[in-house]
């Protein structure tokens, strides 16, 4: 079997990737959270059935099931204008998302008022209600649209109840762009993750067939997938 992961690695490696971990939140605020909103804003493809037929397939193969969280607090960074959380049923769920009160204002169809909790907050403020509380901290295809994942990360491993798990996926970028202002790998990521106290359970890339054979979310070689828990 190719193994296609080395063979993007050495491609990269040739290319010297350009590995970026922070951003001034004014830049992040005036360029990349205005392009997300407008994003958001004129997307249809998340109104349509489709949007929670891909999420299902996309947790399912991450080895999540529906029924796993019930009764339990389910902490979504990054949700964007629609609820893919609403996979887990019965959960308790908190939405952090920095772009939530407009949304909630300007696109009709958000159903992010359908949490139990919403915080129209970035992800890198720390939000006090939250710490220790979460079973499940998750983050699909946000953090490299962040300003400081070194932040996140610790915020993330404050919110964790002892036992709790985080799941976080984002692309792996070779570089930062305008739209995605962080350029995470697998060597920045393991040292920000040891200093905050996770140990890595499980690291995948891609996400094999679920998105039309694409191993990414739309931008770089392939996602990084890492399943965590406090150390």
């Amino acid at each position: 079997m190719i193994d296609v992961r080395r063979i993007v690695n050495r491609l990269l490696g040739r290319k010297a990737v350009v590995s970026k971990t922070s951003e001034s939140r004014e830049t992040w605020a005036a360029v990349a959270q205005d392009g997300e909103f407008q994003f958001h804003k004129n997307d249809t493809w998340r109104k349509t059935p489709d949007f929670m037929n891909q999420t299902d397939r996309l947790l399912r193969h991450f080895g999540f099931t529906p029924e796993q969280y019930a009764g339990k607090v389910v902490v979504d960074v990054g949700a964007g204008s629609m609820l893919r959380t609403r996979f887990f049923t019965d959960a308790h769920l908190v939405v952090v998302e920095p772009l939530a009160d407009r949304f909630l204002a300007e696109i009709p169809a958000c159903d992010l008022k359908d949490a139990a909790e919403v915080y129209s907050r970035p992800a890198e403020e720390l939000i006090d209600g939250l710490v220790g509380r979460a079973d499940l901290v998750i983050s699909i295809n946000v953090l490299d649209h962040c300003f400081d994942f070194a932040e996140i990360v610790r915020n993330i491993r404050e919110y964790l109840a002892p036992d709790g798990l985080a799941f976080l996926t984002f692309d792996m970028h070779d570089k930062a762009d305008h739209m995605h202002p962080l350029s995470l790998t697998e060597k920045t990521c393991k040292p920000i993750f040891d200093k905050a106290g996770f140990t890595i359970e499980k690291l995948t890339t891609g996400v094999g067939d679920v998105l039309g054979g694409s191993p990414t979310y739309g931008h770089g070689p392939f996602t990084l997938n890492y399943w965590l828990r406090r150390a």
